[in-house]
C-alpha cells in the first residue's frame, strides 16, 4: 500500500548499502596496501605478498563493512523519521544523520556520542543538499537554505 511505497521512497534500498560497501572496499583495501608498504621487511617475495594481500583483505572488509552498517541505520533511521513526522522534508535527513552518528559513538560517553551526533546532523545535512540538487538542478541548494533561515 501507500505507507510500503513512502517508506521505500524514504532511501531504504540496496544501492545505498551496495555503493557504500564497494567503496568501503576499495577505501579500505587502499589503507591496508599502504600500512603494508611502511611496514615492509626483508621476508620472501611470497611471504610478502600473502602479507599484502592479508592487509588489504584485513582493512577493505572492517571499512566496507563499517560504513555499509551505517549507511543502513541513516536510511533506516530517515524513513522512520519521516513516517513518525507524516512528513518528506530536509529534517528527516538531519535528524536521521544525528542519530546515526550518536548511535555510532554512543559506547564510548556522552561527550563523543554528542560530538558524533552534531557530525552525523551535518552530513545528513549534506546528503538532502546532494541528492536535492542531483534531482531537483542547482536552485535545489539555495531555496533549502532560504527556507530554513525563513522559518
Amino acid at each position: 500500500g501507500r505507507e510500503k511505497e513512502d517508506l521505500l521512497s524514504s532511501g531504504i534500498n540496496a544501492e545505498y548499502g551496495g555503493t557504500s560497501y564497494c567503496s568501503g572496499l576499495a577505501l579500505g583495501g587502499i589503507w591496508g596496501a599502504l600500512e603494508h608498504s611502511r611496514t615492509f621487511d626483508g621476508s620472501s617475495k611470497v611471504l610478502r605478498r600473502n602479507q599484502f594481500l592479508n592487509s588489504i583483505t584485513k582493512r577493505g572488509t572492517f571499512v566496507g563493512n563499517s560504513l555499509a552498517v551505517l549507511v543502513l541505520i541513516y536510511t533506516a533511521s530517515t524513513a522512520f523519521i519521516g513516517m513518525g513526522r507524516e512528513k518528506e522534508d530536509l529534517w528527516n535527513d538531519v535528524l536521521g544523520g544525528g542519530f546515526t552518528g550518536g548511535f555510532y559513538k554512543c559506547t564510548r560517553g556522552v561527550k563523543s556520542a554528542g560530538v558524533f551526533t552534531g557530525l552525523g546532523m551535518m552530513a545528513g545535512l549534506g546528503v538532502n543538499l546532494v541528492n536535492g540538487t542531483l534531482e531537483q538542478g542547482s536552485s535545489y541548494t539555495s531555496d533549502t537554505i532560504r527556507d530554513l533561515w525563513e522559518g
